[in-house]
C-alpha cells in the first residue's frame, strides 16, 4: 500500500469518476485505474463498484481513514514550510451558504496578504452536512451554527446573527417592525423540515410560546428558501445576511423580540493535529470575529472576546 494507491482511490470519489480523477491528478486514466486495482488486491476487497462508480462499503471506511492520513502528509509539508519562514499549504474549509456570502470576501484577500503561499480551498454546505466533512477529513475547518452533540468536534463562536421574519409588503404582518413569536400562529411559513437544526430549535422555542409552525412549504436549505421567499412564494424566519438589501423593495424584514440569534464560529476535530496552515487560518477567522460589525452586513453582532 502506497500514497500514490490511497490519493487515487479517495480522488475518484471525490471528482465522480476516473478521468475527472486523473485530470485532477495530473495523470492519465490508465495510472488511477492501475493504482485502484493495486490497493484493492493488497487490502482484498473491492473498493469502488467500477458499473456506478460509487465506492463500496469497504472502499468508504478505508477512504475515511485515508483522508485523514493524506491530511496529515499535508500537514507535514506545512508544518515544515513554518519552521522556514515561508508558511504555505491546502486549507480547505466549508462554510454554510448565508455567511460565505459575505465571509468569503472578508477571508481570502486577508489570507492572501498575511500568507500568499496558502491555497484556500471554499465549499458550501449545511451545518449538518459540514460537520460530516469534518469528521470524514474532507475539510480541515467550517463556518457553521452551533454544533449540537458534537463532542468531537471544538467550536470557536464568532458572531451571532439575528433572525428575521420575511414577507412581502402586502402580508397582514407587514405594518409591523417587530413581532413575538406568538404572533406566528397561523402564519404558513417556508421552512426547513424537521431534524433540521435550525427547525427543531425553532419549534422548540415555539411550543415554549404554545404556538406550532405552520408550514407552506418544507425546503431543506436556507439560500434556497431565502429565493422562495424573496420570489414572493411565501414569508420565511431566515437569518439577517441572508436576505440581500437591493432585493428589498417589495419585501419586508421584521424583527422576532422573543427569538433568539443563531451563533455563528468555526469547528474543527477537538483531537486532531492541525497544520501550520490550517491554524493560521483560524488565526485569520478569529481575528475577523473582532471586527467593526461595519464589514458584515446587518443583524450580525460580532463577539468581541474571542
Amino acid at each position: 500500500m502506497d500514497i500514490r494507491q490511497l490519493r487515487s482511490m479517495v480522488a475518484v470519489m471525490d471528482y465522480g469518476g476516473f478521468s475527472a480523477a486523473a485530470a485532477a491528478l495530473g495523470t492519465v486514466q490508465s495510472n488511477v485505474s492501475t493504482h485502484l486495482s493495486k490497493l484493492e488486491a493488497e487490502v482484498g476487497f473491492i473498493l469502488i463498484d467500477r458499473r456506478t462508480g460509487v465506492p463500496t462499503e469497504e472502499g468508504a471506511l478505508v477512504a475515511n481513514r485515508a483522508r485523514r492520513l493524506l491530511a496529515e502528509l499535508e500537514a507535514i509539508k506545512s508544518d515544515l514550510s513554518a519552521m522556514a519562514g515561508d508558511l504555505h499549504g491546502r486549507v480547505r474549509i466549508g462554510m454554510i451558504g448565508t455567511t460565505a456570502r459575505w465571509m468569503i470576501p472578508l477571508l481570502v484577500p486577508r489570507t492572501q496578504d498575511a500568507h500568499p503561499n496558502i491555497r484556500l480551498e471554499i465549499s458550501e454546505g449545511t451545518s449538518s452536512s459540514l460537520q460530516n466533512r469534518l469528521n470524514v477529513g474532507r475539510v480541515e475547518l467550517a463556518l457553521i451554527n452551533r454544533p449540537i452533540g458534537a463532542s468531537e468536534l471544538e467550536f470557536h463562536p464568532l458572531f451571532d446573527e439575528s433572525l428575521v421574519l420575511l414577507v412581502d409588503k402586502s402580508h397582514r404582518l407587514a405594518s409591523a417592525n417587530e413581532i413575538s413569536v406568538a404572533d406566528l400562529a397561523n402564519v404558513k411559513l417556508v421552512i426547513p423540515p424537521k431534524g433540521t437544526g435550525f427547525r427543531d430549535e425553532l419549534d422548540a422555542v415555539a411550543a415554549t410560546h404554545g404556538v406550532k409552525i405552520a408550514s407552506k412549504a418544507e425546503v431543506d436549505g436556507l439560500r434556497l428558501i431565502a429565493a422562495l421567499a424573496m420570489d414572493g412564494f411565501g414569508p420565511a424566519i431566515l437569518p439577517s445576511s441572508s436576505i440581500p438589501e437591493h432585493q428589498m423593495d417589495h419585501l419586508k424584514s421584521i424583527a422576532i423580540k422573543d427569538l433568539a440569534p443563531r451563533r455563528i464560529g468555526f469547528a474543527r476535530l477537538a483531537k486532531s493535529l492541525d497544520s501550520a496552515a490550517s491554524r493560521a487560518v483560524a488565526e485569520i477567522l478569529t481575528q475577523i470575529g473582532s471586527l467593526s460589525t461595519t464589514a458584515a452586513p446587518s443583524g450580525i453582532t460580532f463577539l468581541q472576546s474571542n
